[in-house]
């Protein structure tokens, strides 16, 4: 990350506010996950040069760093969040309608944390969710607010179908705000993915699915009636996540958003067609996608087609390259733009060789945007790809996204690509895949929803934090039935280290010293000089002067200029000569002594073994095995060799080498324990022995409900905000768990 803000500083491009922005988001895609925001600290003065949206987008990248550290994550971004009603003293929060990047960006980023991992706490999040709602009702009035707070009440409420929730939603939408309303028409598509509402059939409880689908037919026709396009861009996008794994139940849906006049819906009916067939590699549904591809007027829809085509066919990725290698030589820029993107997407992390060889022209192509597809598609193609993959070309492309990004000639778009590829091919610290599909063959739907919703910044910057849902940890550990890890436990891999190796850091070049030339002098400048010399001493004759003296002077420049030469000369014929005799006197040794003085590479192991816990890739799972004959077992020695692995001890007895894992998400308070071992029997049963009686359940101690003096002194028990925490920009105090510089 450093070498990247070294090149934008160099060639002055950190005055474009796009390619900051962009950088930000790369640090945000290259640290994902990992809480590693050292460089935002050490470079706090870079960091806020962002203004305005970009300062929305800088914020909200802490939520991709911090994603799934949900115990730390209101102290965390607390310098940035906007205050709440109890801080204020008064039943609402007060919202100013001017500013508040930096407080919308810090609501977003919280929505990240909680909902880049599935598994986070439940009470944590519900407490998240209930204080981006209070936000969310209370910001109509300032859009960045309530943009943040919107993106961030979908994620945390991500396929709840709670009504509630998207009442308040559409109260926004009504706003007519075209930024909010783009959010909130998002938001409730998360809020409802998957469920089918206002299809046939749906998902959605049976008190709420007639209100929910009249909430969902009243979003179509508003977005028919609006003049915002971002909106129906909100709406059209709201309505794909819905039909997601819907199949023939969304086509209904599907067909009524195709035949629309505004291209913007037809763009919708796209990605709802790629989410409700993810997967399924349905022919009719590729029927449709390649007719649209070639046949539709609007550029966008076009390229929307095309890319579709990667979700639909991600089990079978091989298909997708044979598909488009037509398409990648259509005369429309946004079709080859999404060529490449589908190819990417298909085969991220692969390293295939022809899904290369493809994009290599692509490269180098008349259109900046689509020289930007091709930097991002073949990044993800290679993504954890050590340095031997595909003949040891992969360097070569690193070196080129990192010349692509100084290169003065090389336009703003082409660069971004750059930058971005550059966060996408070492995504989080490289231990990060794309993958829309789990280990067992499953469909991941935080990982479909996640890659559509980052396709997006296409229109609207911010959206690129949404890689974070579809990143997927590659991690192998190997677990005891305490959950702690046995250090001494390893895996065969049945490979040389080289091929999954992680890549070198990139160095920086350094400046090679130019070497002075030596100056030919001319026969004629000799003569010239010479005669020049005569006629100065002619003229001191003449004068009376001292001529004997000038004479010696020039004499001794000359002869010391002369003598300079020739020890030079000397100098070089003698480093020569010890080249020489040093190479003879290493030949005089081989045939003497038989003793070589260089030394010969030992040929690369063809396997070796791999410890606990470890970074295994999808295709190195393929070439690793379990060894049998250690202390530790698997419980299923036949499953993958990838995740979790629950182990057996063959030895309980001897001394154990354990690691504890520190689990982030683990509530320390309020859970119950396990209960005591037992055996059971049915009742009828000889061994049938029936329970104590359940322990009554006390009454409550305050029956009138008053619980007034319990809140007000709860609320004086919190810690009180200082003011120089509430700062809104990116250099403010605490910017990572707390602040260091305010205490």
């Amino acid at each position: 990350m450093d070498h990247l803000r070294k090149s934008l500083d160099e060639r002055g491009n950190a005055r474009n506010s796009v390619l900051h922005n962009w950088a930000v988001g790369t640090h945000a895609t290259l640290n994902a996950g990992t809480t590693n925001d050292s460089f935002l600290r050490d470079h706090l003065d870079w960091m806020k040069k962002a203004s305005n949206w970009a300062k929305f987008s800088a914020t909200a990248s802490l939520g991709v760093i911090h994603a799934g550290h949900t115990p730390e994550a209101m102290t965390l971004l607390e310098p940035y969040l906007p205050p709440s009603a109890s801080e204020e003293g008064g039943a609402h929060p007060i919202v100013n309608p001017s500013g508040g990047y930096a407080e919308g960006g810090s609501l977003y980023a919280l929505g990240l944390i909680h909902g880049s991992r599935s598994g986070s706490s439940a009470s944590k999040r519900n407490e998240a969710s209930e204080f981006l709602r209070t936000h969310l009702r209370n910001s109509h009035n300032n859009e960045r607010t309530s943009h943040g707070a919107a993106l961030g009440v979908g994620l945390t409420t991500f396929g709840s179908a709670n009504l509630e929730v998207v009442n308040e939603l559409k109260e926004l939408l009504y706003t007519d705000s075209a930024v909010s309303g783009e959010a909130a028409g998002m938001a409730i598509g998360m809020v409802l993915v998957g469920t089918g509402a206002g299809n046939a059939t749906s998902s959605v409880a049976p008190a709420d699915a007639e209100e929910i689908a009249e909430i969902v037919s009243e979003l179509r026709n508003y977005a028919r009636e609006t003049q915002h396009e971002k909106i129906i861009r909100g709406i059209s996008m709201g309505i794909a996540l819905i039909n997601y794994g819907q199949e023939e139940n969304a086509d209904v849906a599907i067909e009524e958003m195709r035949s629309d006049r505004d291209p913007i819906l037809r763009y919708g009916a796209m990605y709802s067609l790629a989410l409700a067939y993810c997967g399924t590699g349905s022919n009719k549904a590729i029927r449709i996608l390649l007719h649209t591809a070639v046949s539709d007027v609007s550029d966008d829809v076009r390229m929307a087609a095309v890319i579709s085509l990667a979700f639909v066919l991600f089990k079978t990725p091989e298909r997708v390259p044979q598909l488009v290698k037509l398409l990648l030589e259509s005369f429309n820029a946004h079709v080859r733009y999404a060529s490449c993107m589908a190819v990417g997407i298909a085969m991220a992390g692969t390293g295939d060789a022809e899904s290369i060889e493809l994009l290599e022209p692509m490269l180098e192509d008349m259109t900046d945007f689509v020289r930007q597809g091709a930097l991002l598609g073949t990044a993800m193609i290679y993504m954890q790809q050590s340095d031997t993959c595909n003949r040891r070309k992969i360097k070569s492309f690193r070196e080129k996204l990192s010349s692509t990004i100084s290169d003065k000639h090389q336009s703003t778009l082409t660069k971004m690509g750059a930058i971005l590829g550059t966060g996408i091919i070492d995504a989080g610290g490289r231990n990060c895949s794309l993958d829309l599909g789990s280990r067992n063959g499953f469909t991941k739907m935080t990982s479909a929803v996640g890659l559509a919703l980052w396709l997006q910044h296409w229109h609207w910057y911010p959206m690129m934090h949404m890689i974070s849902l579809a990143l997927t940890p590659t991690l192998t550990i190997g677990l005891n039935g305490d959950f702690k890890y046995p250090k001494n436990f390893e895996i065969q891999c049945n490979s040389k280290p080289s091929v999954f190796a992680y890549p070198k850091r990139l160095e920086e070049k350094k400046e090679e010293k130019k070497k002075r030339v030596e100056t030919v002098t001319l026969s004629t400048t000799a003569k010239n000089k010479a005669r020049l010399a005569r006629k100065k001493a002619k003229e001191a004759e003449e004068a009376g002067e001292d001529a004997d003296a000038m004479d010696v002077d020039e004499k001794k420049e000359e002869d010391g200029a002369t003598k300079k030469e020739e020890d030079d000369k000397d100098k070089d014929s003698e480093e020569k000569k010890d080249e020489e005799d040093g190479e003879k006197m290493d030949v005089d040794g081989e045939e003497d002594g038989g003793k070589k003085t260089k030394k010969k590479r030992e040929p690369e192991p063809t396997s070796f073994r791999i410890s606990n816990p470890s970074r295994i890739t999808k295709a190195q799972s393929e070439l690793c095995a379990f060894d049998l004959n250690q202390r530790y077992r698997p419980i299923l020695p036949e499953e993958k060799v990838c995740g979790v692995i629950m182990l057996t001890d063959s030895t309980p007895g001897e001394e154990e080498d354990l690691g504890a894992v520190k689990p982030p998400s683990m509530e320390v308070e309020g859970e119950a324990d396990p209960p005591e071992p037992f055996e059971w029997a049915p009742p009828g049963h000889p061994d049938f022995r029936e329970g104590p009686p359940p322990p009554p359940v006390p009454e409550p101690e305050d029956k009138d409900g008053d619980t007034s003096d319990d809140s007000k002194d709860d609320e004086d028990k919190k810690p009180k905000k200082r003011e120089e925490d509430k700062e809104e920009d990116l250099g403010g105090p605490g910017l990572v768990g707390g602040a260091a510089e305010s205490s």
